[in-house]
């Protein structure tokens, strides 16, 4: 059975998130994403904390182990959002989701051609290029192209992916909440490494002049408590319902952010090959999700089946081969 207050409140901060960072950095002017990273990070953090010391949940112990399994994984995760923030600040929102839709494709194509743990069928191929030609065929009709931007963007849904590999290496024996501390814990320092040596944020968050308005402190708390929500709920979506729900709420959700994202903000030139890009996307993501959808319904009923068939060979074995007790010979018991 559903568990609706997790979809609704991962579908609701998911389909809020690409508008509240896009607000802080068009309407509030503050394009320093990496210190909004870090900010997030260090909500994360001091969350996980404030919960363990109300003894509400533990919080998770990182040792050398961790840092060394989670460490490919953190980099993979930091570059992938750090990626994300500099494509969102230049795209318009609508192709800013469209190419990050290409996110699960990419990932079954990496499993399939790289590391062969996926088999890469004709249905699901064509999806793969449907999503694909769709973000290219919008990209072309965008007037107002940015190269650097597009080319951040399609640098994150690498990122991810690779992100969502290394971590299923190296998650197995993690639960959910303790990757997300520990994840966050290792990207940290990574995060403002980064930011120090190859940015101007600290200096350009010192001379900011925002500070007095009230539309900065909504839109960066909104931020900045949005992103943690977002990761807790999305743990809370998949603990409580599964994977795949949360993958159909995401396509859902991908599906209002682009009718939405073509509106607001900066507006985008909508003409036929738009039009053409974004059908073509949305209709080879929905279709690859159902088609995960029913090669793991195959896989679990063919599990089941073949359980269900062991039990009654296993039945039949004990039921026409009776186990005989032995007798006991109870003069050589007998001192």
């Amino acid at each position: 059975m559903l568990h609706f207050p997790s979809l609704i409140s991962y579908g609701f901060l998911s389909f809020s998130m690409a508008f509240l960072n896009k607000a802080l950095f068009e309407i509030s002017d503050f394009q320093n994403s990496l210190f909004v990273v870090l900010v997030q990070l260090l909500f994360i953090i001091l969350s996980f904390q404030l919960l363990g010391s109300m003894r509400i949940m533990p919080v998770p112990v990182l040792t050398q182990a961790d840092v060394y399994r989670f460490l490919i994984p953190s980099i993979f995760y930091s570059l992938s959002t750090i990626a994300s923030l500099q494509a969102l600040m230049k795209l318009n929102v609508a192709i800013y989701v469209v190419i990050k839709r290409c996110t699960p494709a990419f990932t079954f194509f990496l499993q399939a051609i790289v590391l062969k743990k996926q088999k890469l069928d004709f249905k699901t191929g064509i999806c793969v290029l449907g999503l694909t030609s769709g973000a290219v065929i919008t990209s072309i009709s965008d007037l107002t192209f940015h190269f650097e931007s597009y080319f951040i963007g399609s640098l994150s849904v690498v990122f991810q992916s690779l992100y969502l590999l290394a971590m299923q290496r190296c998650s197995e024996h993690k639960s959910s909440s303790e990757v997300l501390y520990i994840n966050s814990l290792i990207a940290l320092p990574m995060v403002f490494v980064l930011m120090v040596l190859f940015t101007n944020d600290l200096s350009n968050v010192q001379s900011y002049h925002g500070y007095k308005t009230f539309s900065f402190w909504l839109y960066f708390l909104a931020s900045t408590l949005g992103g943690g929500l977002l990761n807790g709920s999305t743990f809370y979506c998949v603990m409580k319902n599964s994977a795949l729900t949360t993958s159909v709420v995401g396509v859902l959700k991908s599906i209002l952010q682009i009718l939405f994202g073509l509106f607001v903000f900066d507006r985008f030139s909508i003409n036929i090959n738009t039009i053409i890009g974004i059908v073509l996307s949305l209709f080879a993501g929905t279709m690859f999700s159902y088609y995960e959808y029913t090669a793991k319904q195959k896989k679990t009923v063919t599990s089941t089946n073949h359980i269900d068939r062991e039990e009654r060979i296993q039945e039949s074995t004990n039921l026409y081969c009776p186990t005989q007790e032995m007798p006991i010979n109870s003069e050589k018991l007998t001192p």
